[in-house]
């Protein structure tokens, strides 16, 4: 069972941002934003191939091509919620993971909600693990991207942020009250 913050940021009359502790997404949650890597190692891999190549010969080979930073790739249209997988990381720089990349991605996930005609949208912490994006930074971001799609006209009514912990749930309710003050100013 999803443990629900107490807080909850609205964006007009249109679209709430509430923060959710658990490892799925809420049920009523079309889509399921997470973070994934240009060479798709992290997040949900579904079929492997069995090729007898080393992966020094698959990453060098004529047909690879690492994934575009910033963009986000969907995972079967028939799973229910639909996987957006936002490649933010890159671990071949440092640090792995950029604002500009995030905001991409988060841009992308909630206008393919909108295109699709999603009401609830789940994400995960994108850009935030192994010296990437702070967790203010990223929320920032988050917050942006929902102010902006609730001023453009979007069909979402809730995007939850999933969070890992009661730790990593008190801190980022921390941390949006304090952005919610800071634009209250």
């Amino acid at each position: 069972m999803a443990a629900r913050s107490r807080f909850c940021v609205s964006f007009g009359t249109q679209l709430d941002l509430d923060l959710i502790m658990g490892e799925g997404a809420p049920a009523a949650s079309q889509a399921l934003v997470i973070p994934q890597d240009v060479h798709l190692v992290m997040g949900d891999v579904r079929e492997l191939v069995e090729t007898g190549e080393t992966p020094e010969q698959v990453l060098n080979g004529p047909s690879y091509r690492p994934c575009r930073l910033g963009s986000v790739l969907l995972r079967a249209a028939s799973q229910t919620p639909l996987l957006l997988q936002a490649v933010v990381y890159d671990f071949a720089r440092t640090p792995p993971a950029t604002a500009d990349h995030v905001f991409g991605a988060l841009v992308i996930s909630l206008e393919e909600g909108r295109k699709r005609a999603f009401t609830s949208l789940a994400v995960r912490p994108l850009g935030t693990a192994h010296g990437g994006l702070d967790p203010e930074a990223f929320l920032r971001l988050l917050t942006q991207t929902c102010h902006s799609a609730a001023e453009l006209g979007t069909s979402l009514r809730r995007v939850s942020l999933m969070l890992a912990s009661p730790g990593e749930m008190a801190s980022y309710e921390a941390l949006l009250h304090q952005l919610v003050e800071r634009r209250g100013r």
